[in-house]
């Protein structure tokens, strides 16, 4: 079987086609050292989780609506590194279930598994492979479903580019490797991809994709490939260089930071705010763009920095310590046992709740009935978060949004009076 690409994968397509120079720049720095954090570390643990569900949901000749019942059943057993607790299910695996679940139901249902952490082998580029998370097939469509536990910078199927829609490039190379690797799966079929982020700000984002994007994207992979092996590869600096190391030596960034004094000079803040340009909010513009620069670099330092010393090199005034890491319970059965002992009543170890929107639903359609969805609000807010001009999201308007809360709970009223 050929080597893996160092080159090109999935997570790292975006970064060669928008700079083909960074492959030479990061082979050129030290090896970046083995230490993921602890949120990539909670994120391997609950893909675990995820692989065993819907392994077992491929395996099962059963229809299987009610995942997030199934997922219950594994509370307390060890995953990865951690045992998995009513935290992980709540804010993460049933969430994720719920998704995907909607997916489904958005693309017509009838869905199986077809496709669990699927390695998949990339056209056109010897030794480029991926790992698909999870793939499905319907009598008319296939699903491709990249799973994402972090929740810090959201990650999107599509974004938006001006008026243009630009589809992300993880998920077109899985899409394209999926096809070349198991071609049996598509004749006659839509294909589509999504990303299921349960902790991000748009946790289900997905989109119909069309052959003749794949094949673009394919040349354009091929052409990004030759470009980053050629004599003096171009170098260009954007959000790809995010996650990229080869910043730290990068011209593009090492000279713009030596331009800090562009913003010692503050306008004063408009004693008026209007909705309307001026000079102190050109000025938080820039500086808005300039500190999130300083974020990405100051990541990467780091990481070169622990590159570094772990490599046995010395740094003035840095040394390394060992990691604390998170604390967890041990297997529940025992904290609940030991906590019993201490005083603690039952309702002070475990907590109730009512079941999750996809277990009702499961238990709704056997019973042939329809959740009232004034039951189900999405409260008002009044706190609010900063997006660039080009976001899809809805411009906030506070007073239509109460509106609409107090609609919702007229009809509420209106249920259970019935």
């Amino acid at each position: 079987m050929s080597s893996h690409s160092s080159i090109v994968g999935g997570s790292t397509a975006a970064r060669l086609l928008a700079c083909p120079g960074s492959h030479q720049a990061l082979m050129s720095l030290p090896p970046t050292a083995d230490a993921p954090s602890e949120y990539a570390e909670e994120g391997t643990a609950m893909h675990e989780v995820m692989t065993d569900l819907m392994r077992w949901r491929q395996m099962s000749a059963d229809d299987i609506v009610d995942m997030p019942a199934i997922a219950a059943d594994y509370l307390g057993a060890k995953f990865y590194d951690r045992i998995l607790t009513q935290e992980h299910l709540d804010t993460m695996i049933v969430p994720a279930l719920e998704q995907l679940f909607e997916l489904e139901n958005q693309y017509g249902g009838g869905f199986r598994v077809v496709g669990v952490e699927e390695r998949v082998r990339f056209p056109g580029v010897p030794g480029a492979f991926g790992t698909c998370d999870l793939i499905l097939q319907s009598p008319t469509c296939v699903l491709h479903v990249d799973l994402k536990f972090g929740q810090g910078i959201g990650v999107k199927a599509v974004y938006h580019v001006g008026e243009d829609e630009l589809l992300n490039a993880q998920l077109a190379f899985y899409v394209a490797a999926a096809m070349a690797t198991r071609p049996e799966l598509y004749p006659g079929r839509e294909l589509v991809g999504a990303i299921i982020q349960p902790r991000g700000m748009d946790p289900l984002t997905h989109a119909s994709i069309y052959r003749s994007e794949l094949l673009t994207f394919q040349e354009d992979i091929e052409q990004a490939v030759m470009a980053a092996i050629d004599r003096d590869p171009v170098r260009h600096k954007g959000e790809h260089c995010r996650f990229a190391a080869c910043k730290v030596t990068c011209p593009l960034w090492t000279g713009p930071l030596l331009d800090l004094s562009a913003l010692t000079t503050a306008p004063e803040p408009d004693k008026q705010v209007e909705r309307k340009v001026t000079a102190y909010a050109e000025y938080l513009a820039q500086a808005k763009a300039l500190v999130d620069e300083l974020s990405m670099f100051k990541s990467a330092i780091d990481e070169q920095l622990h590159a570094y010393l772990e490599a046995g090199g010395a740094v003035p005034g840095w040394r390394l310590k060992a990691k604390v890491k998170q604390r967890q319970w041990i297997d529940p059965a025992i904290v609940a046992k030991a906590l019993k002992k201490l005083g603690f009543k039952s309702d002070q170890i475990w907590r109730k709740q009512l079941q999750t929107f996809a277990a009702t639903d499961a238990t709704a359609k056997k019973l042939g009935k329809k959740i009232p969805e004034a039951l189900r609000l999405a409260p008002p807010t009044n706190e609010t978060t900063i997006a660039p001009e080009g976001d899809p999201a809805p411009v906030v308007n506070r007073q239509l949004l109460l509106e609409q809360f107090q609609a919702s709970l007229a009809e509420l009223q209106k249920e259970v009076v019935r």
